[in-house]
């Protein structure tokens, strides 16, 4: 009996050390998004970076400009009003890569801010499992003795 009370109160000590550890990761990772995202709503330009890795590696916007120029150029041949300057003015100006990385970056601090909830909230009730665990038996050995009464 007594070896089997050490080991609970072993295991009920790991547990709930184990959720003060991913209560405080989950803290951490929750603040460092917070951070992030006031860092990108301060300084907007920081995405430029992430879009040209985007535009890196799949040759995002060189292939629109690409199918846009051709498409131009078709349209142009009908219609040779405007000049081939204006219509590489409109392909540089528009960056798809740029809106794709805001909407990956917005997506990306909305799933680690939710893992991160996710690991506050396991942690938590993995830190307060005793706590649980006694308040659940109390409420069974009060409704065995409302048994036995009645």
């Amino acid at each position: 009996m007594q070896n089997t009370s050490k080991t609970t109160d072993f295991l009920s000590i790991l547990v709930r050390s184990l959720g003060l550890i991913m209560l405080i990761i989950g803290l951490y990772v929750g603040i460092k998004v917070i951070f992030a995202a006031w860092e990108l709503y301060d300084e907007p330009q920081k995405i430029e970076r992430f879009a040209d890795a985007i535009d890196h590696g799949s040759n995002l916007d060189s292939t629109i400009s690409s199918l846009a120029a051709g498409a131009l150029s078709t349209s142009n041949t009908a219609n040779a009003e405007t000049p081939r300057a204006e219509v590489t003015q409109a392909d540089d100006s528009l960056r798809v890569s740029y809106f794709l990385a805001w909407f990956l970056a917005v997506l990306l601090l909305m799933i680690i801010s939710g893992l991160a909830m996710s690991a506050i909230k396991t942690g938590g009730q993995l830190a307060l499992y005793d706590l649980e665990v006694k308040r659940f038996a109390r409420q069974l050995i009060e409704e065995a003795r409302k048994t036995d009464d009645d």
